[in-house]
């Protein structure tokens, strides 16, 4: 039943069918799936304990509406958002396109969402930790498109939210929102990244902050990011967010480029970015992702963690079992004991 509904939604207008599956995940329709025997799989990071290393990546649970669905499908952890703190369109439709042929999604979204209050109240009704222990949230936050000054919005965001995640995510690399990505330019990371962590100091926290970096950078971007991110010991970088290079897609369309197009463009910064910071700073692979041996391509490239989106929308509920079971599988017959022996194998 849910693998009929699966491919009479992918028929269907992109958008349109991710509100019905949230919908439906609303309302408990989807399979529940356990995965059982994975202890091989388990790794301890940032003091926290992920039973395997496969998570949502941001944009699907934009106001946490459907946290406890999506732990039920078998992803170990969930990152929530972008949530920016005032209520937000986003861009004109349609800003959403599918290329099955490609494996490729093309979004203009622009942070589209309910803002900071319903994203607060839709977590602290989920009962989260009474419901999933051992699993485990990110809280994506990203400034309103008319802001001045980016920071202003991250403070009200983390002041608000630091408590009910265990990580936060800094998104400076949508390419939807106009002069987001400026502030990946030096001067400007190392203000963002100096300032939040001054606010966390404030507020007596240790949750682990990380920073979501584009794929369309330039390798002295590269350089400068891992000096700063060294510099300032920070917890983690999300490699990568879409790119904004349509060739292999659509180059008249706006909107930035997911799926299996962006897959040997991520593999590459995760490579140099584990390079650049001797394996020091953990890394969060994401782009292009639809096997167990894509997540163990990144891994041995420098990623401790890995994120799906794309493939999950064209596979449907069943991809994370799959592919769970897959990389067990996988690794045991490469001789590894665990999944944390696999990590910067390549490098």
């Amino acid at each position: 039943m849910y693998n009929l509904a699966h491919r009479i939604l992918k028929k269907l207008d992109p958008e349109l069918s991710h509100n019905i599956s949230i919908k439906a995940l609303k309302l408990g329709i989807y399979p529940k799936i356990i995965c059982k025997n994975t202890e091989i799989l388990e790794q301890t990071i940032w003091g926290r304990t992920f039973k395997t290393p496969i998570g949502l990546s941001a944009g699907f649970d934009k106001n946490a509406e459907v946290i406890n669905p999506i732990l039920n499908l078998g992803f170990s952890f969930t990152e929530l958002g972008t949530v920016t703190p005032l209520p937000q369109k986003g861009n004109s439709k349609p800003r959403i396109h599918r290329f099955p042929a490609q494996k490729a999604l093309i979004n203009s979204l622009g942070f589209n969402n309910k803002g900071m209050d319903v994203f607060e109240r839709n977590i602290n009704n989920s009962n989260l930790k009474e419901n999933f222990q051992d699993k485990i949230i990110g809280i994506n936050i990203g400034n309103n498109k008319d802001t001045v000054e980016i920071l202003d919005d991250l403070k009200k965001l983390f002041d608000r939210l630091y408590r009910l995640g265990d990580y936060i995510v800094i998104n400076l690399s949508s390419p939807n929102t106009p002069g987001l990505r400026d502030n990946l330019k030096s001067q400007n990371f190392e203000k963002i990244v100096t300032n939040i962590h001054r606010l966390r100091d404030e507020n007596n926290s240790k949750i682990p902050i990380l920073f979501k970096i584009s794929p369309d950078i330039s390798d002295q971007d590269k350089k400068d990011i891992s000096l700063i991110s060294l510099a300032n010991d920070v917890d983690g970088l999300i490699l990568t967010n879409t790119t904004i290079n349509k060739s292999m897609v659509n180059d008249k369309l706006e909107g930035g480029v997911s799926g299996r197009p962006l897959f040997l463009k991520s593999n590459e910064l995760i490579r140099d970015f584990y390079t650049l910071t001797s394996g020091k700073i953990k890394i969060i692979g994401v782009g292009g992702i639809f096997d167990a041996n894509d997540i163990l391509t990144k891994m041995k490239l420098g990623a401790s963690l890995i994120q799906i989106y794309s493939s999950f929308t064209y596979e449907g509920p069943y991809h994370v079992k799959k592919m769970t079971y897959d990389l067990i599988n996988l690794i045991q017959q490469q001789g590894f004991r665990s999944i944390s022996e696999v990590i910067g194998q390549y490098s």
